[in-house]
């Protein structure tokens, strides 16, 4: 089984690699076209084929939605409200992120949002949907991509992937507005939670929880978090060091994670259980993992 690939971080290596190697820098990283031909996995179960992106040029913007755009922040200032962003709830009607809400912004209201921040979208139109795409680098490693399915001049929904920087012990994550505590106190006991776990070649492991009330799905993922070799072990979704976060959010999101196994069965916990463990002592926030239940 494969492990979730991002077709977008793909294309943008490919883009970095005939630009010449280099650090990355907190700036927009502009994409062109560039045709893909294999398929990439976005979760164990699902499948999608990446599309073509072309930038597009976007109105000078304001973070709140409004007609009357505002300056295109400078870079330091921008990355600063970025970190800002990621580590802190939003205050907008949920589901929501940046102040975009699926089903209400525009996608120039979207555009103005984003160019406010110095960051510029990416458009293609793939299997009937349109679809504009952002793409962003901290200096301290975590990477951040945002696609939005654009339905009739609207935000249908989005879907997010977080590359997070690597786990420092005592160090807050710079991703803390997504992560599963902060999530859960802001929107609520999940409305379920699933795993996907596999063993080879190297094992791989997901947690997934659902927010039906906030149109909200969310996959933590990782490697090396469970053992080599199924069996009973111990996972700490708090401090563990995660590869990937997803995020979608909006009715219909496309191309969702897969169904995985439900948390009653994997663990011995009730989703009650589990919203109080993950709300409490992020030192103390760890229970046991039955990898002996996947097929």
């Amino acid at each position: 089984m494969m492990k979730p690939i991002s077709w977008f971080c793909i294309f943008l290596i490919m883009t970095f690699t005939l630009a010449g190697c280099g650090p990355a820098a907190p700036t927009v990283q502009p994409t062109k076209v560039e045709q893909l031909p294999t398929p990439t996995v976005i979760s164990p179960t699902s499948t999608f084929i990446s599309p073509t992106f072309t930038l597009i040029s976007t109105p000078i913007p304001s973070m709140s939605i409004t007609p009357t755009p505002l300056d295109t922040l400078e870079p330091e200032q921008a990355n600063e409200i970025i970190k800002t962003l990621l580590r802190e709830p939003g205050d907008c009607s949920s589901p929501c992120f940046w102040g975009i809400v699926p089903g209400q912004t525009t996608v120039g209201e979207a555009g103005n949002i984003l160019s406010h921040l110095g960051l510029q979208m990416a458009s293609t139109t793939f299997e009937g949907k349109d679809f504009s795409a952002i793409h962003y680098d901290l200096d301290s490693g975590l990477s951040i991509e945002v696609i939005l399915t654009i339905q009739n001049d609207f935000v249908e929904n989005f879907r997010i992937k977080i590359n997070p920087e690597k786990q420092k012990v005592g160090v807050a994550r710079e991703w803390l507005a997504y992560s599963p505590e902060t999530l859960i106190k802001r929107y609520g006991m999940p409305s379920r939670v699933d795993f996907v776990a596999d063993w080879g070649p190297g094992p791989f492991f997901a947690m997934q929880m659902y927010f039906d009330v906030a149109d909200l799905i969310v996959q933590y993922a990782g490697n090396e978090i469970i053992p080599a070799q199924k069996g009973s072990s111990q996972v700490c979704p708090q401090t563990v060091q995660f590869e990937s976060v997803w995020l979608w959010m909006g009715k219909n999101p496309v191309y969702p994670p897969g169904k995985g196994v439900p948390l009653e069965k994997a663990t011995s916990m009730t989703v009650e259980e589990f919203s109080k463990l993950m709300t409490g002592d992020p030192n103390h926030a760890c229970f046991i993992f039955n990898g002996d239940v996947f097929q």
